[in-house]
């Protein structure tokens, strides 16, 4: 990588980031604030309805972060052409340096606020393990993922602005979809084959087995994870590789 793209990559990372928290008066706070609210609501509301998980709010705090990560990655990747319309008709750089700075601040916004919440699963009974290392592989194929699967909607976005509508819409019940705030296990049996297609669900059973349970991954759902990520990913090459070339005219 040239020296020019990197600045160039840096200069995207940081412009996102400051748009992201402008005219905002508590600005980086709201990556705190946002779990807490939702925590403070499903603890208020299903604590008592799911008495067999232990360490309730430590189970939804797990699983919300990353949730919020990806909820918040895909959204903006979903609109990153779009917004980025007269740099990529005034400028002749790869138009995936657009997503990939925007996953960029994403990534970033989100690690900073993982150091204060990691303190605070501490208190909340999360293990001090060496098998926190895993969070980095982890992390790393979640972020991947999320530029497929935002290349896959950015990319459409340009052509069909529908697809940003229709995923502002799916994206709320893909989180009632995904087992954040009640467990797996009691999804009743005629349904549980929707939740288990539903890719979020095998990324959060991979990183509640590091955060909740204090235990290396599971062999299972990290093929899972490899084999969806690897699926998303030649998925997004294909639909970029076909429809890139009509970029310009439709922006």
């Amino acid at each position: 990588m040239t020296g020019s793209r990197k600045y160039i990559i840096l200069f995207l990372i940081y412009k996102n980031l400051q748009l992201k928290y402008k005219h905002s008066a508590l600005g980086f706070l709201w990556s705190l604030l946002h779990p807490f609210l939702y925590l403070l609501i499903f603890y208020t509301i299903f604590s008592h309805a799911f008495p067999n998980i232990q360490n309730y709010p430590l189970y939804v705090l797990s699983g919300l972060v990353f949730w919020i990560y990806f909820s918040g990655g895909t959204s903006q990747l979903c609109m990153v052409f779009i917004k980025n319309t007269f740099l990529i008709k005034s400028f002749n750089i790869p138009k995936t340096l657009y997503p990939l700075t925007e996953l960029g601040s994403e990534l970033l916004s989100f690690l900073l606020g993982l150091i204060p919440f990691m303190v605070i699963m501490y208190f909340m009974g999360l293990h001090i393990t060496f098998n926190l290392l895993y969070l980095i592989p982890v992390i790393l194929l979640f972020s991947i993922f999320i530029f497929a699967v935002g290349i896959i909607l950015g990319a459409l976005n340009v052509f069909f602005r529908d697809v940003g509508i229709l995923w502002n819409t799916i994206n709320p019940a893909l989180f009632y979809l995904s087992p954040i705030a009640y467990p797996s296990n009691m999804v009743p049996e005629q349904y549980k084959l929707i939740v288990k297609f539903n890719p979020l669900y095998h990324f959060l059973q991979l990183i509640r087995n590091v955060l909740y349970e204090g235990t290396a991954p599971s062999l299972h759902y990290m093929i899972n994870c490899l084999a969806i990520t690897l699926v998303a990913s030649l998925i997004a090459l294909l639909i970029y590789r076909k429809i890139r070339n009509g970029f310009i005219s439709n922006l």
